[in-house]
């Protein structure tokens, strides 16, 4: 990992800028990568929810269901790679997986431990979800990036959180609104073709009338990577704001130059 050689300046954003930067991001630096790893991890994604509502019949609340699960551990794999590629780092979608393979059972237990706290949380009326929420919205990258355990990322998160809680509320709506926005984009054009277009009816489904579409799950799944990529930009502007997280980079950089150097000196 290349600490001098960020592809973006780390320092503090407002939240229009991270999701901005997000979008650039991920349709240029991390754009092969991105669709490299969408055609192993999410086209399978893709594919599991269509074969259990067009051949098992599943009613599209549980194939939703499915999807979201489905899409959640999927994030994974696009924060591991976002993590690494903005720091210049050469990548293939091999390494990736790599990486993402050896902290897969830590993963899906800090997400089943974080599933739990968000189902007591919603008991007493939802009145918990709004709190509890925005303190997980980390656990991704201190499970992933910094090797936590599920408690363990559980704590980190709730305490990057807690400095700017108004602010990871906003951020979590933000990206939940623009992942929403993928949604239905998707569906406008994927139904105006087939149905208007090419005269076709409506043989993939409706979103807004059956409640799912293959449109639809197609936007949902193309929304993947960008969620987490906003997510994890937000992750480190609320290192840095916290934490002073720039500086530590730098400073780290540093150290590791003068290293080299005498490494090179002494041979």
């Amino acid at each position: 990992m290349n600490l001098g050689a960020s592809a973006i300046v780390l320092r503090p954003r407002l939240l229009s800028e991270t999701l901005d930067l997000a979008c650039r991001l991920s349709c240029s630096i991390a754009l092969g990568l991105y669709l490299r790893l969408a055609a192993v991890v999410l086209l399978p994604c893709l594919a599991v929810c269509l074969a259990l509502r067009h051949g098992l019949g599943w009613g599209w609340p549980a194939v939703w269901i499915v999807a979201v699960s489905l899409g959640v551990v999927g994030q994974g794999v696009f924060t591991v790679a976002v993590g690494r590629v903005i720091f210049s780092e050469t990548l293939t979608a091999r390494t990736v997986l790599a990486l993402y393979g050896r902290r897969l059972g830590a993963y899906l237990g800090m997400l089943l431990v974080s599933r739990l706290v968000l189902a007591a949380a919603t008991l007493p009326f939802l009145l918990g979800l709004p709190v509890a929420w925005p303190r997980l919205f980390f656990v991704h990258e201190a499970s992933l990036l910094e090797g936590a355990g599920a408690f363990e990322a559980l704590r980190r998160s709730s305490r990057f959180a807690a400095g700017n809680l108004g602010g990871v509320i906003g951020a979590l709506l933000a990206i939940l609104a623009t992942q929403a926005g993928f949604v239905i984009t998707a569906e406008f054009l994927g139904d105006g073709l087939v149905q208007h277009v090419l005269q076709l009816g409506r043989p993939f489904g409706a979103l807004f009338w059956e409640g799912g579409s293959v449109y639809a799950l197609t936007g949902f799944f193309l929304s993947v990577p960008y969620f987490a990529t906003a997510r994890f930009l937000h992750y480190i502007d609320s290192r840095t704001r916290s934490d002073g997280w720039d500086v530590q980079l730098r400073f780290m950089a540093v150290a590791a130059r003068e290293a080299a150097s005498v490494g090179e000196e002494a041979a």
